[in-house]
């Protein structure tokens, strides 16, 4: 599932052309989970003019000069791809957005979604102010004490299912959560009474530099995701842990171990991190 990092990148090229476009129209394929559906969400769309394209969480928002916002998740596979005019949609393309910018002219975006677990909603402004205020602080703006703080009630929870919290912290997922607590150097199944303030000191740290590290190779292409230009992210090949069960670790050559920890795959070293 693209994460803080994939996301934000979509985020930010997306604003970079859309910022200030009208959309002119939109041409629905097939519907998913999209609401309203239909007709309803072409009436709701068309004549907006996009302010800018924001992000909290994992959510892409498209917010317009209006007050109102189109709430974009893409879960799994959800993609927003720049595309031509002369396109002809594929099997996974779900909706088709045509856009007029004051000075790039006439633009295409393409929404799809392989799994069709992605969703776009249009809010008001006040279902817009109570879904962002559900989440969590988000890491990129947040200080490491404050980041920190969040790591101590309760006492009996994991520390792993901690981080993938979203009212917790917001915008981390399974790839970043295994790779912060590898170099903080923390197990994934401890406690959250059994670490140390030093140690979430540590962990809040790693995280903030993970994403922004991830954030400069446009973020990472484990599984499908992709950037508004259909390429991948660079961050794979700097990962330490996730997705390398078995194979040596980089920093002791320890074989890196992987669990199932309330129902996600965990991986870790078993000697570097205690």
């Amino acid at each position: 599932m693209p994460e803080l990092p994939e996301v934000e990148t979509v985020r930010r090229q997306l604003d970079e052309r859309l910022r200030d476009s009208s959309i002119v129209s939109v041409h629905i394929f097939q519907m998913g989970r999209e609401f309203p559906s239909g007709k309803k969400l072409i009436d709701a769309l068309v004549g907006k003019r996009i302010l800018h394209i924001s992000r909290r969480a994992k959510l892409l928002l498209w917010d317009f000069t209006d007050g109102m916002t189109m709430s974009a998740h893409l879960k799994m596979t959800g993609r927003f791809v720049f595309v031509d005019e002369h396109v002809k949609n594929g099997k996974h393309d779900r909706i088709l957005f045509e856009l007029q910018h004051p000075l790039y002219g006439r633009q295409f975006v393409m929404w799809s979604d392989v799994r069709k677990f992605g969703y776009i909603s249009v809010l008001s402004k006040k279902e817009r102010e109570e879904i962002v205020s559900s989440y969590g602080p988000e890491p990129l703006t947040t200080s490491v004490e404050k980041l920190a703080d969040c790591f101590v009630l309760p006492k009996t929870r994991k520390i792993k299912s901690a981080i993938l919290d979203q009212k917790t912290i917001a915008g981390v997922g399974n790839i970043y959560a295994d790779e912060a607590l590898f170099r903080a150097g923390i197990l994934p199944m401890r406690t959250l009474g059994d670490i140390s303030a030093s140690e979430r000191l540590s962990l809040a740290k790693n995280i903030i530099e993970i994403l922004e590290e991830s954030l400069l190779q446009q973020g990472t292409s484990s599984h499908d995701y992709v950037d508004t230009q259909g390429k991948k992210g660079g961050f794979l090949d700097f990962l330490r842990v996730y997705g390398r069960e078995g194979e040596a670790c980089r920093t002791c050559a320890e074989p890196i171990s992987k669990i199932i920890l309330n129902q996600r795959g965990t991986h870790f070293c078993r000697r570097c991190q205690k």
